[in-house]
């Protein structure tokens, strides 16, 4: 059994988020939206760290802007968790649930970026 909550890790995601993890053209507009652009590395942590004690998918899709939005799926519930929601929420806006869909991460293992906010997590 999980000894932590799903929605208590993305607090914990969230402070480990920092600006050096961004692609160079998300850094401008995270400057004054902090959760902008991290939406694929938080979701990755997340699933990394909650796979072992359900079935959960990661799901994405694409916002008005053509920006592709990241957040995990519960497959048993359809629970959505959404560590970045922020980005969206915080300017009136929904995130693009409505035309997402559930689907893979590029690597099987945590990526580079991911790993590194993992080691972050275990330090806090």
């Amino acid at each position: 059994m999980m000894r932590i909550t799903p929605d208590e890790l993305m607090v914990i995601i969230q402070k480990c988020l920092t600006p050096d993890l961004l692609k160079k053209e998300y850094r401008a507009e995270n400057a004054s939206n902090p959760m902008f652009g991290h939406c694929y590395v938080a979701s990755e942590v997340l699933y990394h760290k909650i796979k072992p004690y359900g079935d959960y998918s990661a799901a994405c899709g694409r916002d008005p802007n053509g920006i592709v939005h990241w957040w995990i799926v519960d497959n048993l519930t359809g629970e959505r968790y959404d560590t970045t929601a922020d980005q969206y929420l915080s300017k009136g806006l929904i995130p693009p649930y409505d035309v997402g869909r559930k689907t893979g991460f590029l690597t099987k293992l945590p990526s580079k970026r991911a790993q590194i906010v993992l080691a972050r997590m275990a330090n806090l």
